[in-house]
């Protein structure tokens, strides 16, 4: 049951990772201009706008090693921490997937805004909007389960 349990939580971790580095290099750009991707692009260098993927990248990369290293670490039979801790810790890494989203997709976002006056800010964050709800519930369930082991009696 345990590592079942742990599958799924790495593949939600690897999900928001990639949901995220998709949102931030091409869905949420293309919905805020209101054009294909291509054209966006080219409009933002025509306006001297910087436009990267590295962002998306190194988002989804640090989402991967984040995922196979708490799933390493809770799958280990010596691992001390209850299951509690294990969703804590989960649902920590998944809570922090949104400042991270806004913090490397702020580049992108901010060139489509100057280089688009008209551009449709609502619709990319329509999109953008279930990674921060994920994140938000994550952080309640993280703070439960650090709840629950704070009262939890130390075994000595």
């Amino acid at each position: 049951m345990r590592i079942s349990v742990v599958i799924f939580g790495v593949l939600v971790i690897c999900m928001q990772a990639f949901f995220g580095a998709f949102l931030m290099n091409d869905w949420a750009v293309t919905a805020a201009s209101e054009l294909p991707l291509e054209e966006t692009v080219a409009e933002m260098r025509r306006a001297e706008q910087n436009y990267s993927k590295n962002g998306g990248i190194v988002f989804a990369s640090l989402g991967v090693v984040l995922a196979l290293g708490w799933g390493f670490l809770v799958s280990q039979r010596r691992f001390i921490a209850s299951n509690w801790a294990a969703l804590t810790s989960w649902g920590a890494i998944i809570a922090l997937g949104a400042p991270a989203y806004f913090s490397f997709s702020f580049g992108n976002m901010n060139s489509v805004g100057d280089t688009f006056y008209d551009w449709n800010s609502d619709a990319a964050f329509t999109l953008e909007e279930p990674l921060y709800v994920a994140s938000g519930i994550a952080a309640l369930v993280a703070v439960i389960g650090l709840v629950a082991v704070l009262r939890r009696p130390a075994i000595r």
